[in-house]
């Protein structure tokens, strides 16, 4: 009974090698190890590239303490594929309320011609540009073209005298 044992578990042994061998390629771990590898890889390319995108300064969107900051401020695309930043007719930056938040609020309009979702950063930081205190994302979903939204954001941290609040990404997606 012992060697018919063995030999039943080398049989099973055996066959699980077998099926093991004969799974389809895209069951095989390493296959799934390539595609989280190259997940990861395009993740960090496109990252990299849309914190490189120059665009066009949004100087409404900001307020620096001279002239020379001014022409250094850009406002990146983010995912967008074109500078949105023009689609923003009007910031506040917010005033702390009883408990310290702060609501930034956007005024957007869809200057394109298909339904959009807009995702707007805007950035606190010390005027020189030295010390990031907080930002706000603020999201507007399903803007048709021509419309108008005015959407509030929240800064939870103490935001010092003297910083400065502007816009820093303006990424615009179509909803269609």
């Amino acid at each position: 009974m012992s060697e018919e044992n063995k030999q039943a578990k080398a049989d099973a042994k055996a066959a699980k090698a077998k099926a093991k061998a004969l799974r389809p390629w895209y069951k095989k771990k390493r296959f799934i190890s390539l595609i989280v590898i190259g997940v990861i890889v395009v993740l960090v390319i496109s990252n990299s590239q849309s914190s490189d995108v120059p665009s066009a300064s949004n100087d409404e969107a900001s307020a620096p303490a001279t002239e020379d900051e001014a022409s250094q401020d850009t406002v990146g695309t983010g995912l967008g594929s074109k500078d949105a930043s023009g689609d923003i007719d009007d910031f506040d930056c917010g005033e702390p309320d009883a408990i310290g938040m702060i609501y930034p609020s956007v005024k957007i309009t869809n200057r394109s011609e298909k339904r959009s979702n807009y995702f707007v950063t805007i950035t606190y930081e010390s005027s020189d540009g030295s010390t990031k205190y907080d930002e706000s994302i603020i999201m507007v979903m399903s803007l048709n073209p021509g419309q108008s939204m005015t959407e509030e954001g929240i800064v939870t941290n103490e935001i010092p005298s003297g910083a400065i609040c502007k816009v820093t990404e303006v990424q615009r997606t179509s909803d269609e």
